[in-house]
């Protein structure tokens, strides 16, 4: 019999953490335990989740505001059953989800990653859209060249492993506010194996004004060093993988640029929120960053149309009309189907 452990950690949850755990509650296989890890709870997280009244559920407080990067990493010293997976207190499971991942366990019992389909979901629950298609079998090359040229929508939630080979690598790194670090874990996990999955459309992202990395300019500087962190770790990682090492080569330097490019743009939009120009030192860290980790494409970071329009719009008396395109960009991204 396959045994689940999930993990749920939560900081002022609400509304969206009752949802998140109901959708749990509700699987139709019912072999697994709830452990959620409350982080200084302020709002009415705390006092929904000590009224549950299900053996399955187990609530664990920390004594101390922490870190998302230490909220998080309290899951390796956790007691864990064969199979785990983590989940953020906003997504949801459809109610087949671990009946699917266990069919897909024992058609793979040799993968060391398991998903099914996904989907992205608003505040209110409905739907944005279809995830992009994952093969049902996949290593660490063919994910990484997919997530170098952006045909993976990757989140740090929605995959099972075995509760000793997370133990094993470490847990999920520190990465600072754990962007990249899911992508690190993965392939950490993948090394010497593969990844399988069910095209199943089984669980829920949800994308709301309060997702740091979706949503707020102000993530830009967390963007930069958590990129730095990432590409320390696949320096180390394609070393020891042949394939791996080509993919990096010939990918990594165009992602790095994106992902760069996306940093400034956050820094502009977040300057004409604040209703002044860039500060020169961000372009700076910016571009500095980016020589540092792709020093071939180090020249490219402004050569972007959007970039020019925003950078023009950010030095004129017009940057006020800056952070309302980006709430009509972000309404009309987040709209449902």
């Amino acid at each position: 019999m396959i045994q689940f452990s999930i993990f749920l950690p939560v900081r002022n949850g609400w509304p969206y953490v009752q949802e998140c755990v109901e959708s749990i509650l509700r699987q139709s296989y019912p072999h697994f335990e709830l452990n959620v890890l409350d982080n200084q709870s302020s709002d009415n997280t705390l006092i929904w989740l000590r009224g549950i009244r299900d053996p399955r559920v187990r609530i664990w407080t920390s004594l101390t505001a922490l870190s998302i990067e230490q909220s998080w990493a309290r899951v390796k010293n956790m007691g864990k059953r064969e199979f785990m997976t983590l989940i953020g207190h906003d997504d949801i499971l459809d109610e087949g989800y671990l009946s699917a991942i266990c069919a897909l366990i024992e058609r793979h019992p040799d993968s060391a990653l398991y998903q099914t389909g996904s989907r992205l979901i608003n505040s209110a629950g409905r739907k944005i859209r279809s995830c992009r298609a994952v093969p049902e079998r996949e290593d660490a090359a063919q994910y990484l060249r997919a997530r170098f040229t952006f045909e993976r929508d990757v989140f740090g939630t929605g995959y099972v492993m075995r509760s000793s080979d997370y133990d094993r690598v470490g847990g999920i790194p520190p990465f600072e506010k754990l962007f990249f670090a899911d992508d690190a874990l993965w392939l950490s996990l993948m090394r010497g194996s593969y990844k399988a999955c069910d095209a199943a459309e089984l669980f829920g992202v949800r994308i709301h004004p309060k997702s740091e990395s979706a949503s707020l300019p102000s993530a830009w500087s967390s963007i930069l060093k958590s990129l730095s962190q990432f590409a320390q770790f696949l320096q180390g990682y394609v070393a020891e993988d042949e394939a791996c090492s080509a993919v990096a080569a010939s990918l990594e330097p165009s992602f790095l640029l994106a992902y760069h490019r996306n940093a400034y743009i956050y820094a502009l939009i977040e300057a004409c929120q604040a209703g002044r120009p860039i500060v020169p030192a961000v372009v700076q860290q910016i571009s500095s960053s980016l020589e540092q980790a792709a020093p071939s494409v180090s020249g490219d970071l402004r050569r972007s149309v959007k970039i020019a329009l925003l950078e023009a719009l950010n030095a004129s008396p017009l940057r006020s009309l800056v952070p309302v395109l980006w709430r009509m960009y972000y309404r009309l991204k987040t709209r449902s189907q």
